[in-house]
């Protein structure tokens, strides 16, 4: 109750200091920028702690590092640096025997005037997104409703942060209040949209390359198909695709890049609105879209002279692509060849690594292969392993592309 009191004892007396300026010297032994931070730093505490209404504040201060304490959070909100921006504040380099010096000074009425300024235009911007909000789920423009609200709502944090600074310097009223009904439009909207509906085809898909067939979502409300509404299609954490239902309700998905190697086989149709309506909503779970690979089998009757590690390595980085190895007499013949050019010695955790420029090839009927990569090894045969273990070998399974089954 005593802190209360003399907290409201300090803001009904600060009208008086209109049109005066508060000042503040400090000085540091280590850099420019730590006395303009501890300057700084010392109008923040006298904003916050004391002013005298009689005469023009002026302290001083010699402190180590520039080091100031401040009063809850009021200048890390507003950046405190060298080139600190706030309306009303100036920043003087001052002459100093040792060290640096700083003087900062800050106009109370310049000050006030700005926040208040700030926190008129936030409210216009509120009220404004509010209305258009309305209006938006009154035309069933439900994505533009959603994010004139999260809009809205983003401003209020700020407004708050306003309001606070302003607390502690001028006298508050009605006037500065922040009027608005942003949870009765957030109500209305959560209840329209929970009345949405996707519909997606039912089928899985059943595909042989990176590319779906072309397939569509219906959305629709409680008055029937719902154009204009924003859908985004997810596969994991990536964004595929993202649309807007036409007139009829309906949006088309092509989609030409889909996982084909590893999964998951599954796309997920989502409204593209803000995370919090749409968990609010019970949208987030959105409606699946399901696939499945089929490989075509590729049967190839290998030669490699190698060692048999080598060999190894090639066959399973092929059998990742379909192809794999056969003693069948009717299946394509395939020679295939390694090269390593030394390239850099590596000291690595106190182990000597060497890095090869690898190359391989592979020929046959109607094939011709040729691919480089990198590769770091121990020596040149530990470098090629770990090279054809990541090497892409697409170009070699579309040259088989007439092999296989």
């Amino acid at each position: 109750m005593k802190r209360a009191a003399i907290l409201l004892a300090f803001v009904m007396a600060l009208p008086a200091f209109a049109g005066r300026v508060i000042t503040y010297t400090a000085s540091s032994a280590v850099s420019q920028e730590d006395a303009n931070n501890a300057a700084m730093a010392g109008i923040a505490k006298q904003i916050v702690s004391q002013v005298d209404s009689k005469q023009t504040m002026v302290k001083k201060e010699s402190g180590k590092n520039g080091q100031s304490k401040l009063d809850e959070t009021f200048f890390s909100s507003n950046s405190v640096k060298s080139n600190i921006k706030l309306k009303g504040v100036t920043l003087e380099t001052l002459k100093a025997e040792k060290g640096f010096m700083a003087k900062a000074s800050l106009d109370i009425d310049e000050f006030t005037a700005d926040i208040q300024f700030r926190m008129n235009r936030i409210k216009a911007d509120v009220q404004k997104l509010e209305a258009s909000a309305r209006d938006a789920i009154k035309k069933r423009l439900y994505g533009q409703a959603a994010n004139n609200l999260q809009s809205a709502q983003d401003m209020l944090p700020e407004h708050e942060r306003l309001l606070w600074q302003l607390s502690k310097i001028y006298p508050l009223n009605d006037s500065h209040r922040l009027v608005h009904n942003l949870p009765e439009v957030e109500t209305i909207l959560l209840g329209k949209l929970s009345g949405i509906k996707l519909r997606g085809p039912a089928e899985t898909f059943v595909l042989t390359k990176s590319e779906m067939p072309e397939w569509s979502v219906t959305v629709s409300d409680e008055q029937g198909l719902l154009p204009g509404f924003p859908l985004t299609v997810r596969q994991g954490r990536q964004v595929l695709s993202e649309k807007r239902t036409g007139e009829n309700g309906n949006a088309t998905f092509l989609l030409r890049k889909v996982n084909f190697e590893s999964g998951p086989y599954s796309l997920t149709v989502l409204p593209n609105l803000p995370a919090g309506i749409m968990k609010a909503s019970g949208l987030d779970q959105g409606i699946e879209i399901t696939y499945k690979v089929k490989l075509e089998r590729c049967e190839v009757q290998m030669e490699c002279n190698q060692i048999a590690n080598l060999c190894s390595a090639l066959e399973s980085s092929l059998n990742k692509k379909s192809i794999f190895t056969t003693s069948a007499k009717t299946a394509p013949k395939l020679s295939v060849s390694f090269s390593a050019l030394e390239r850099n010695t590596l000291d690595v955790g106190g182990s000597t690594l060497k890095s090869y420029d690898i190359a391989v090839d592979a020929k046959g009927e109607k094939v011709s292969f040729h691919n480089e990569i990198k590769g770091v090894g121990k020596n040149e045969l530990d470098a090629t392993i770990k090279a054809v273990q990541k090497m892409d070998f697409s170009s070699l399974q579309k040259q088989l592309k007439t092999y296989c089954k």
